[in-house]
């Protein structure tokens, strides 16, 4: 094996399949942290939200990509679908850290989402392959 746990795991499979887990955790801890404002940053809490949710997306999607499976045309929704979940979950769960959920913060997430997915699936469909988007 050439690096990774995981016979037929390349290297950047190996990355997407221990990134997503820390990053989703990271993200997690950090929206759920009373008052984290971000200084000098135009919009800048609109823009974090957008950002976040298209790293997550990314790594969810990649994630699933380096099982080397084909992915199949509802993929895409099932992630975007996942993301969503999870979006409201966590705008929900931050009245909990004296935070207040909003429908902007949902729908900063899902630009965010949306964007990279239909970037990640319009390239699975160029490519004419039904498996997985190679990273990199």
């Amino acid at each position: 094996m050439t690096g990774s746990a995981r016979p037929g795991l390349s290297r950047w499979g190996y990355f997407w399949r221990r990134a997503l887990p820390a990053y989703w955790i990271s993200l997690f801890c950090l929206t759920h942290l009373p008052r984290l404002e971000l200084q000098g940053v135009p919009g800048e809490d609109k823009t974090a939200h957008v950002l976040a949710y298209a790293v997550l997306a990314l790594l969810l999607w990649q994630f699933f990509a380096a099982r080397g499976r084909p992915l199949g045309d509802w993929f895409v929704v099932k992630v975007w679908g996942a993301v969503a979940a999870y979006a409201v979950f966590d705008e929900w769960t931050q009245q909990f850290v004296g935070r207040s959920p909003e429908l902007g913060d949902w729908l900063a997430d899902m630009a965010g989402a949306t964007a990279v997915l239909a970037v990640l699936e319009w390239r699975r469909r160029a490519t004419g392959r039904r498996g997985q988007t190679r990273p990199g």
